[in-house]
């Protein structure tokens, strides 16, 4: 068969779904095809990750609709417990075999949408815009980071440009003060909160949760609209304000100088 003869077909441009449904997406090859495998993928290039292979490897949440062996053509799948992080566009791809396998030819693709879908679902979320704390305090900071977004970090800063503090890294560092909230173990964590211990006047500022895209370097991808804090007052360990005040804290003072 020559590869203009040849072709991939997907029937459906497009598909929609809610969250929670079950889709399926469609692919036919003309029998006889060269010898290799199908692989189904989500977006392309660079960006494109391996959906499902019908190599008998498991995929959580996808399946084959029809076994490939009984039936040489269809190479449909099915998506169960549809999530936003599917939106995006799907190939079903044949390749031939070689060292390594080659891409033969792509369908045209079918792009999957999910309703219900917001803004708010792609983006690095901190629900505090502000935050007011007393020195000695313990502070919380929130943050969600979608698990749609590429491999990567998520660090949290202390003001902006190259002179920002790096105040936590929850793959390594040490941070005396501070503290992660979520639980970093736990598959598909979305929570980057973290727990800033003996707050103090310097601590007021700026406070931005960024997640980074994987790389060498890192690359910032997504930073959150950012948390202002603010430290006022005192610790409440001082003599109370009265006329005579400055008298005693002077006073107070020489006799530890007397005692030394």
């Amino acid at each position: 068969t020559s590869s203009e003869d040849f072709q991939v077909n997907q029937p459906e441009s497009s598909v929609s779904a809610k969250a929670g449904d079950v889709i399926t997406l469609g692919c036919n090859i003309p029998a006889p095809s060269p010898v290799g495998p199908v692989l189904w993928f989500k977006d392309a290039k660079l960006e494109r990750k391996l959906i499902y292979s019908f190599n008998g490897r498991q995929f959580p949440r996808v399946s084959q609709v029809v076994n490939p062996m009984a039936n040489q053509t269809d190479y449909s799948i099915r998506i169960s417990d549809v999530l936003p992080k599917d939106v995006g566009m799907y190939y079903c791809v044949k390749l031939t075999i070689g060292h390594p396998d080659m891409a033969y030819i792509a369908g045209p693709g079918t792009y999957v949408s999910v309703s219900g879908v917001t803004n708010e679902m792609f983006k690095v979320q901190q629900a505090e815009i502000s935050q007011t704390v007393s020195p000695g305090e313990t502070l919380t900071l929130s943050c969600s980071v979608p698990d749609s977004f590429p491999n990567g970090p998520v660090l949290w800063f202390k003001g902006t440009g190259p002179n920002r503090e790096l105040i936590y890294n929850f793959q390594r560092g040490l941070f005396p003060r501070v503290n992660q909230v979520g639980n970093m173990a736990k598959p598909g964590n979305k929570d980057f909160s973290i727990r800033i211990n003996e707050i103090s006047l310097k601590d007021a500022g700026m406070y931005f949760c960024v997640k980074f895209k994987e790389g060498k370097p890192d690359i910032e991808y997504q930073s959150g609209r950012g948390t202002k804090v603010t430290v006022t007052g005192t610790r409440n360990n001082f003599v109370p304000d009265t006329p005579g005040r400055h008298f005693l804290a002077t006073r107070g003072t020489n006799w530890n100088k007397n005692l030394l």
